[in-house]
């Protein structure tokens, strides 16, 4: 199954700037307190116990923004492609939500870009370019443009959209069944563990 199956990630800032979230929730205490408690629901979750919400609150810093820690996984992916992506992505998750540091700080993003070998050189010059930046912004809009409003959010076959954080189960469900030809909105036997609603897979519009 591996041979027919290539997956591709694309990063959906959900707040940009920290003016996105002044204008999202009236203030950066405001937005810190209403994220961290989206984030306090998650570590309740089976295999949340790592997400350490007390630390983060107790950080001076507003919570961060998107774009700084977004543009640095694609300033690593032009070093080692989507590996690369994928790696600063894991080592971003656990500086932001064990460590609790500032991955929207400069130095922070360099130290992880450090951490996993990159030319720190290149790095630097490709996130002062602005091209990461605008390959951010670009895929967003993308996104937007076919429907996706939120992360995560995985496409399949270019048509398929499954939202939301969901069971394994639900994404090899959709996997097995359009590797056979069938139709995922009329099998993926978790599907109605996940959702009330009747249609968990939509179809999104051409590009």
């Amino acid at each position: 199954m591996g041979g027919r199956i290539r997956t591709e990630g694309k990063v959906f800032p959900l707040a940009a700037s920290q003016e996105d979230y002044h204008q999202r929730q009236g203030s950066a205490e405001q937005a810190k307190a209403a994220i961290l408690e989206q984030w306090a629901a998650a570590a309740q979750a089976p295999e949340g116990g790592w997400i350490n919400t007390t630390l983060m609150a107790s950080r001076p810093f507003p919570y961060p923004a998107s774009l700084p820690v977004l543009a640095a996984m694609k300033a690593a992916e032009r070093q080692g492609g989507m590996i690369a992506h994928e790696t600063y992505f894991d080592y971003a998750q656990e500086a932001h939500l064990v460590q609790c540091r500032n991955v929207a700080d400069r130095d922070v993003l360099l130290d992880l870009a450090q951490d996993l070998a990159l030319d720190l050189g290149q790095f630097e010059a490709d996130l002062d370019s602005g091209d990461c930046d605008r390959a951010v912004l670009a895929e967003a809009e993308a996104a937007r443009a076919r429907g996706i409003q939120g992360t995560p959010t995985v496409v399949f076959d270019d048509r398929w959209a499954l939202p939301g954080a969901v069971p394994v189960e639900n994404y090899l469900a959709v996997v097995l069944d359009l590797l056979a030809g069938r139709d995922p909105r009329e099998t993926a036997p978790t599907a109605k563990e996940a959702w009330t609603l009747g249609r968990p897979y939509r179809i999104l519009p051409a590009r």
